[in-house]
């Protein structure tokens, strides 16, 4: 199972400059509790970006570059494997990441913020009339909905 996981404003804005364009701590802890102990796949530059090394994860990296040992060569391939798999796989970024993962994304979890960055780096519009939402939760900072894929 594929699931997008993402933290956004209203802009849909994802990133600027290469990381994320706030620091929220209530939303990292929903990240971190939400992916711990399963795969987490993001781009080269997203994981570059990262503050601290994600523990606990197993952390897969797109990238044609050899020195890292867990990457993702052919990322069509993996989505192709990975959207029948019974595993939960987290993808985690960034813009392009996600835009080449939604075709494939069995469920969206989104953490909307309450800002006005506009970055440079942003989620991938999505149809209502392919997604649903199956939760809503009001955190004290930020608005937390998951979406699953109508079948």
């Amino acid at each position: 199972m594929i699931v997008l996981i993402a933290a956004m404003n209203q802009h849909k804005t994802i990133g600027l400059d290469g990381s994320m364009p706030w620091r929220n701590p209530e939303d990292l802890k929903h990240f971190r509790e939400t992916t711990l102990n399963h795969t987490v796949v993001m781009g080269r530059k997203t994981f570059e970006g990262l503050p601290k090394h994600l523990d606990q994860r197993d952390m897969r990296i797109v990238t044609r570059n050899k020195d890292y040992p867990n990457r993702i060569e052919d990322f069509e391939e993996f989505l192709n494997n990975a959207q029948n798999s019974e595993e939960i796989i987290y993808i985690a970024g960034g813009g392009e990441i996600y835009r080449q993962s939604l075709p494939y994304a069995h469920r969206l979890v989104l953490s909307y913020i309450d800002n006005d960055v506009i970055g440079d780096t942003f989620f991938p519009d999505f149809s209502m009339d392919e997604f649903t939402i199956v939760s809503r939760s009001e955190k004290e900072t930020f608005l937390q909905i998951t979406y699953e894929r109508i079948v």
